[in-house]
């Protein structure tokens, strides 16, 4: 038991212990799929699908506990102790309940009903756990004036503001179809697309913000003005360079230098029958990120969401560190940690501790590590001709893993 915690206290800060404890009642007989039938997203549609529950199945052969797994995968949402509690009483399972909040006369008290009703696997384990649910428009989005001069001129920001209008004339009304193709669709990300256009004759990048299921509207603009403020108070060879806004008509945009030779996952990939970067140029932009992340940090800011698709090239391949709409304003102190009640960036790319809400500079050096490695990563695989399945399997079976290590983090050829 656990007498700190309260119904406030987020599951992701229940410690290993007790979810150890809260595997010994859920883990027999499967009644941790009660609970996974019973988490819902913020709009109100189930979190886990069919093939979810079924990957958690699967860890049971691989000797890790179904429950201790849910934990970790749904703490990393906002979700608390409160609602694991009203969930875990709803299906009467009151023993692992009273670990979490020993203080409560379970007995006494009424079960809280999950409304809607839901089906559980055991009832139908072909059929989809449920269905997506209508959900009423968000509220219209109110602007912030912090941000805006309010014309298309120049505001006190630094930057231009243009109109919508103008941004879709030069996007070709922002023509979907990829620029390989002859749109203007230059690529998509996890907060909007990115088109080409021209201003003056001159290339820029376009990125219209989308409003997402768990994203509203409120938090689309607070992502916007933070991109905003935080490239109006940061310049560097190695940041991406901001052009101006837009905000009208209730759609956001965000205009950006035009990066020639797109981003380095593009690169890593060869995408569109592009050569395989060099090793000085992979070090080259390695050494640029590295020097843009400095900068960052010195200046008091953690991006929180480092990655391939966010390190983009110009002409010269000199890499621009990209979108930094997550980007929060840290402490004078690089050793501070912050918390945070919201989980964002890519999890693939995230340290242990950010994925537990602490927003740390270091978390961005992990990130970069993992950037780094793919560096390595993708030179191995063409320079012995493997394909992805040998390289896969060299790596689970630890052959060429500290040969490749070493050559990452120690020596960095320039040929």
């Amino acid at each position: 038991m656990n007498s700190s915690l309260t119904s406030a206290t987020y599951v992701r800060n229940i410690g290993y212990g007790l979810r150890r404890q809260l595997s010994d009642f859920l883990d027999p007989q499967d009644r941790w799929k009660d609970v996974i039938v019973s988490i819902r997203k913020p709009s109100g549609e189930l979190r886990y699908s069919q093939l979810h529950v079924r990957r958690f199945e699967c860890l049971v052969a691989q000797g890790k506990s179904p429950t201790v797994e849910l934990l970790n995968d749904w703490g990393t949402s906002n979700c608390t102790v409160g609602e694991l509690v009203d969930i875990l009483k709803s299906h009467r399972l009151l023993a692992a309940a009273s670990l979490l909040l020993p203080g409560e006369d379970y007995l006494s008290e009424k079960t809280p009903q999950l409304s809607p009703p839901l089906q559980t696997i055991r009832d139908s384990p072909t059929r989809p756990l449920g269905e997506r649910q209508n959900q009423s428009p968000p509220a219209r989005l109110a602007l912030e004036t912090q941000v805006l001069s309010g014309n298309s001129e120049t505001g006190h920001t630094g930057f231009s503001s243009f109109m919508y209008s103008e941004l879709r004339r030069i996007t070709g009304n922002f023509d979907d179809r990829p620029t390989s193709n002859g749109g203007n669709r230059l690529g998509e990300g996890g907060f909007g697309t990115v088109y080409k256009g021209f201003l003056n004759n001159r290339p820029v990048a376009v990125k219209k913000l989308n409003p997402m299921d768990d994203m509203p509207l409120d938090k689309l603009q607070d992502q916007f003005n933070q991109e905003i403020q935080t490239l109006r108070v940061l310049k560097h060879e190695n940041l991406v360079d901001m052009v101006g806004f837009s905000c009208d008509e209730q759609h956001l945009c965000i205009v950006y230098a035009f990066m020639a030779n797109g981003s380095l996952l593009d690169r890593l990939a060869c995408l569109d029958g592009s050569p395989p970067l060099s090793w000085q140029q992979r070090c080259l932009i390695a050494e640029g990120t590295a020097r843009g992340l400095e900068y960052l940090h010195s200046n008091h800011h953690v991006h929180r969401d480092v990655k391939s698709a966010n390190i983009l090239l110009d002409e010269n391949f000199v890499a621009k560190i990209s979108d930094f709409g997550l980007t929060r304003a840290s402490a004078n102190h690089t050793s501070t940690t912050m918390m945070t009640e919201r989980i964002v960036g890519t999890r693939a790319y995230m340290a242990p501790e950010a994925l537990r809400g602490q927003i740390t500079p270091k978390s961005d050096v992990f990130s970069f590590g993992v950037v780094r490695f793919g560096h390595t990563q993708t030179h191995k695989q063409r320079k012995y001709g493997w394909t992805q399945r040998n390289w896969l399997r060299s790596m689970r079976n630890k052959t060429l893993l500290s040969r490749s290590l070493k050559c990452a983090l120690f020596r960095c050829p320039m040929s």
